[in-house]
């Protein structure tokens, strides 16, 4: 009987180590068609902005359309260019929760400017992660302000507060208008470097854009409804304390030695408890530039409308090294 079992195994075993043996190859795949083409920019945004933005009010929202023109600024443009195109590379990230449905991309060119737009998608670093350049097909999209910072999305009319803002635009529609192409570099990321001085005084060129400020620290200051800075509490000296639930971003101001300026911080953001850095700790902070002002129609002089978002506390780099191994 063993012997029986021994003729029908050795078959066997020699049929699959022929199997085995046998390397069958295959063409490497071409990934470039699964990730998407690129479609060469028919504007740039500082161009988007300054043709498609017709109303300068605190909130407002725009349709991006040649048809929705009116005959004084068609005469200024080329009517010839059909689609309306703009390319850039994802700046953002929510993986840390304190970016929230929407993305900003940047403009990979001397003098590039960067916008935010408005996706409703949480997660949406699954679909366009850091790094990742996309061509934006504005046709039909609306733009415009929402408390004076520019972004892009869909027509929103908030009943509640009886105003016309950009809203977020569904998934599909996203999916439809950012056209993802290559794979994603975060090493391509180029942010500025820059002073809080030059920042506030560079106007609103440079809202959305990523920039790293030097010699940086956190004073231990918040907010004040008047958008000045005020002394935090010991229990306040975190991120951002809850709101219960109401949801508004918490300041906390930084300083460099030629201004004063506030980042800003979801409750929740995963670092949102965290304590900030004590001032001793001074080094390079890397952040969204954004801007927040829902009232004043005129800017008062002694206000800081300027809100740096940072991604993750690896955004607080060069410096902050001691601080971050204290948080393990």
């Amino acid at each position: 009987m063993i012997n029986d079992m021994i003729k029908k195994i050795v078959p066997l075993f020699l049929l699959v180590s022929l199997v085995a043996c046998n390397q069958v190859e295959f063409e490497p795949m071409d990934v470039s068609g699964l990730l998407g083409e690129k479609i060469d920019s028919t504007y740039s945004i500082a161009r988007l902005k300054k043709v498609f933005i017709t109303d300068e009010s605190l909130f407002s929202a725009n349709k991006i359309s040649y048809a929705a023109l009116d005959s004084a600024t068609k005469s200024r443009i080329d009517t010839t260019i059909t689609d309306i195109v703009i390319n850039g590379i994802v700046t953002s990230t929510d993986v840390e929760g304190n970016v929230y449905k929407y993305l900003t991309i940047q403009e990979e060119m001397p003098g590039g400017q960067a916008i935010k737009l408005s996706v409703d998608v949480s997660g949406l670093s699954a679909m366009f992660p850091l790094g990742q350049r996309v061509s934006v097909v504005c046709n039909d999209l609306y733009i415009g302000q929402y408390a004076q910072s520019v972004q892009m999305g869909v027509f929103y009319m908030n009943s509640e507060r009886n105003r016309i803002e950009p809203g977020r635009m569904p998934k599909l529609m996203a999916r439809k208008h950012i056209i993802p192409y290559g794979m994603p570099d975060p090493s391509a990321i180029r942010p500025d470097t820059m002073t809080i001085a030059q920042i506030r005084t560079s106007g609103h060129e440079m809202i959305n854009k990523l920039v790293v400020i030097k010699n940086a620290f956190f004073t231990g200051n918040g907010s004040s409804s008047q958008k000045r800075p005020v002394r935090l509490t010991d229990a306040e000296l975190i991120f951002a304390p809850s709101t219960n639930g109401i949801g508004y971003p918490q300041s906390r101001e930084i300083q460099d030695g030629t201004g004063s300026v506030f980042v800003s911080t979801s409750e929740y953001a995963k670092f949102a408890t965290k304590p900030i850095p004590t001032s001793n700790h001074r080094g390079h902070i890397t952040a969204i530039v954004g801007w927040y002002n829902d009232r004043d129609l005129s800017p008062v002089a002694s206000s800081i409308y300027h809100q740096l978002t940072i991604r993750s506390l690896n955004d607080l780099g060069k410096g902050f090294e001691a601080y971050r191994q204290s948080l393990n």
